[in-house]
């Protein structure tokens, strides 16, 4: 059975939850959703029972959270550790999606003008 770790946070413009995963191997799973205003009880558990199943989450290999209770500073560096982890898998996820994207229109860029060709040359044949 996975822990779940969620901690909503204001960011200076948003509230924010950043989600973690602990699976039974140990493994860290990390995930973020903005909420925009403050959330109420309401927005919560909508979130929890509408949007939280389709969160999409990142692999991680490292893990922060080892003590149950925290200290509040102990608390807010953890979470700074993990959006930073969640930016960087999400920005690697991008990147490579980027380069899949990119591959995938050169072959069908090289594919168009290979039947432009072949259209070019079966018109100058003739008949």
């Amino acid at each position: 059975m996975e822990e779940v770790i969620s901690t909503i946070y204001y960011n200076g413009q948003f509230w924010v939850a950043l989600i973690e995963k602990i699976g039974d191997d140990g493994s860290l799973k990390v995930g973020k959703y903005t909420f925009g205003p403050e959330p109420t009880n309401t927005d919560l558990i909508h979130f929890y029972q509408n949007i939280y199943p389709y969160l999409s989450f990142y692999e991680t290999g490292e893990r922060f959270r080892i003590k149950e209770k925290r200290s509040i500073d102990e608390q807010s560096r953890c979470t700074k550790k993990s959006l930073v982890l969640y930016s960087a898998c999400r920005g690697a996820d991008r990147e490579l999606r980027r380069k899949e994207r990119g591959k995938v229109r050169h072959q069908e860029q090289d594919e168009k003008y290979r039947k432009k060709a072949a259209r070019k040359k079966e018109k100058k044949r003739g008949h």
